[in-house]
């Protein structure tokens, strides 16, 4: 099995939460488990130095972790300075395939390699992140072994690199903030961090910052 992990806060409540099952019996230990994560170069410092504290930590529990980066010529100022592409935007958004899908499939073809036969992916992807994401979601659940019910899973054939699951694909943002704020410190993650760059540690009666952190430049 293996996590995908951006460093984000639903990645973040995603990979924690799954260690946190795990070490508390609530789901069998898998063979093996290894989380993927997705360094672009061009993360918030605070998002990263958190990010490293918290594989620090699950491989303290047994959990292969490992730090897949594009490559050279993908990365962001490689892209843009050498090949004259434009920043990217919500409309042209070249940073997501370039600095993160294309590594992330790279290593994941490692892993099936290894493992001799495919594996359960987890992601960390929730409705209500977007409007384009839910319409995919939707019309996933009524096709091709798409189910939808405790997550978000979508079967593969035998061939490919991995089924894919989304655990906590039904999980409003509070829920993700409650499980970051007040569970994940009891099970040992920092994540003071995260909850400042969000905005969560503002003051009675402030609103949280509504950041996504994906294609930043």
């Amino acid at each position: 099995m293996a996590i995908a992990f951006s460093g984000g806060k639903d990645s973040t409540a995603t990979v924690t939460l799954v260690d946190h099952l795990i070490e508390t019996g609530r789901i069998p230990k898998p063979e093996t488990l290894t989380v993927l994560y997705a360094d672009t170069r061009q993360e918030f410092p605070p998002l990263h130095n958190a990010a490293m504290d918290i594989m620090a930590e699950l491989q303290t529990h047994g959990m292969d972790c490992r730090v897949v980066l594009p490559k050279l010529d993908h990365r962001y100022f490689v892209y843009m300075l050498g090949r004259g592409v434009p920043p990217p935007s919500n409309t042209f958004r070249w940073c997501t395939p370039k600095l993160k899908v294309m590594s992330m499939e790279r290593e994941l073809e490692k892993l099936r390699a290894e493992a001799g036969e495919k594996f359960l992916m987890l992601t960390g992807v929730r409705i209500g992140e977007s409007a384009a994401r839910d319409q995919r979601i939707a019309m996933s659940c009524t096709k091709d072994g798409g189910e939808c019910g405790q997550g978000w899973f979508q079967q593969s054939f035998s061939k490919t690199i991995a089924d894919t699951l989304a655990p906590i694909v039904h999980w409003r943002v509070c829920h993700v903030w409650d499980w970051l704020m007040f569970e994940a410190p009891m099970s040992g993650f920092s994540t003071d961090a995260i909850l400042k760059v969000y905005g969560q540690d503002t003051a009675e009666g402030e609103e949280p910052i509504n950041a996504r952190t994906g294609c930043i430049g």
